[in-house]
């Protein structure tokens, strides 16, 4: 039983059903938005909107299946069965690759091309050093020869194995070494890589250890708007050693194992508290999430304060409005309350201010942006690097330089002698007939 089940983990059979199953698996992910890109409130609307899914996801782990337990099982059988076929095949390969000359010459005749010269024997005296010119090991004499060229070239199925598992630990170290994390940052706002300044509770490492040590300051945001449409972003860091770095979108800024990269964009306007003399009792930029429409709240000396942001602020049959997405004229609408009692509301622009109670003033000073940053440190990378590499290069090995065999049996006729040749390439017949047929032409002319 224990056999016959490693017989079949080691098959073609179970191979192809393992691909089919984790190719099924993954496009999952492809189809389902996953829980580490869409956020914990997303994922929790969506569970309110479709419960049977979530109940489906909270069984399966759908939402987040490239690590789910069915897909780590089938990649864990997928590595078995590839080690149980490498297992298989070495013994093969090497046998292919330490090539006995009688055995290949006792298959003369067997292979799917064929040729017949008429030489003479001086003639046939060269034939092995023309086939040594054109890259062939030449095995024998002139009168009964084997030909190899490129004999090497079995073990790139070897080596595209061992690629899979260069993978597979790069695949492991990323996994368990991986920390992620959202951090908020303001225009002109430092960060020293404090793991209590990430949103919510960031991924630490599964290996354990805590937050890189990255340290910038956010020296510029510039956020790019072309009709209306958002096109990019220019995000301006300094490190601790005073270098610049852009960010952009699809553009992280990388330090060693650790990137920083966009995600989102919001407002940071300084609001300050003014007495009824003008002097500024408090203020701050405060950190709002206001874009697309949403409303936002903030505290101040006791007040709550709701705000409304208008990019391209326009009034349209007296009501706020917002002629276009691009910020050439901001404004808020706030709606400041004390203890839950209406205080004020108002629209102000920069320099503009809303009237509390006790002659206290609100105002809108100026705007800056702030950014949400996704901070990832990973190791492994270099695994996997190397086993596309690997890969690649197994693959150009083995279907470019592919193997060539020609034998040649000379046979004596009357009036003369006959070489006759047979060849056979590992793959593209129609590719190796025609490279078989220069080679016997080449020979050809030689003679000629």
């Amino acid at each position: 039983m224990f056999k016959s089940t490693l017989k079949y983990l080691g098959s073609l059979r179970c191979t192809i059903w393992l691909l089919v199953a984790l190719i099924g698996v993954l496009s999952i992910g492809f189809f389902l938005p996953q829980r580490s890109l869409i956020g914990k409130v997303a994922y929790q609307k969506w569970q309110q909107a479709s419960p049977v899914l979530a109940q489906i996801d909270r069984a399966l782990d759908l939402t987040a299946i490239f690590t789910a337990p069915v897909t780590l099982v089938l990649w864990g059988f997928f590595f078995l069965n590839l080690l149980l076929v490498m297992k298989q095949r070495i013994p093969l390969v090497l046998a292919k690759v330490n090539v006995d000359p009688e055995k290949a010459l006792e298959r003369h005749g067997k292979a799917p091309f064929s040729y017949s010269l008429e030489l003479s024997d001086a003639e046939l005296e060269g034939v092995p050093a023309a086939l040594a010119a054109q890259g062939y090991q030449v095995h024998g004499n002139a009168g009964r020869f084997f030909a190899i060229k490129n004999r090497r070239s079995p073990l790139a199925t070897l080596v595209f194995h061992l690629s899979f598992f260069l993978l597979l630990v790069g695949a492991l170290v990323l996994f368990y070494s991986r920390f992620t994390g959202f951090v908020d940052v303001a225009e002109h706002e430092p960060f020293l890589g404090e793991l209590p300044r990430y949103n919510a509770s960031p991924k630490l490492p599964r290996s354990g250890g805590g937050a890189p040590e990255v340290k910038f300051l956010v020296e510029s945001v510039r956020p790019e708007v072309s009709q209306g449409v958002a096109t990019g972003i220019k995000i301006v860091l300094r490190d601790e050693a005073g270098a610049t770095h852009q960010v952009d979108i699809n553009e992280p800024y990388k330090t060693g194992y650790t990137s920083v990269l966009f995600n989102d964009l919001g407002i940071s306007p300084l609001f300050v508290l003014q007495d009824a003399s003008g002097s500024e009792i408090d203020g701050a930029y405060v950190k709002l999430d206001v874009l697309k429409g949403k409303r936002d709240h903030f505290k101040m000396r006791g007040y709550e304060v709701a705000a409304l942001y208008y990019p391209d602020h326009v009034v349209v049959d007296g009501k706020d409005s917002s002629r276009s997405d691009e910020f050439k004229n901001p404004a808020f609408h706030l709606e400041v309350a004390r203890e839950g009692v209406p205080v004020a509301s108002g629209t102000v622009h920069p320099g503009e201010a809303v009237l509390l109670d006790n002659g206290l003033r609100l105002g809108f000073k100026e705007q800056n942006f702030w950014v949400r940053l996704l901070v990832t440190k990973e190791y492994g990378r270099e695994f996997i690097y190397a086993g596309f590499v690997l890969a690649l290069i197994a693959l150009v090995w083995r279907l470019v330089y592919y193997r060539r065999e020609i034998t040649g049996v000379v046979r004596d006729i009357e009036g003369g002698k006959v070489l006759e040749l047979t060849a056979r390439g590992d793959f593209y017949q129609a590719l190796a007939k025609d490279e078989f047929d220069r080679a016997v032409a080449a020979l050809t002319r030689r003679t000629e």
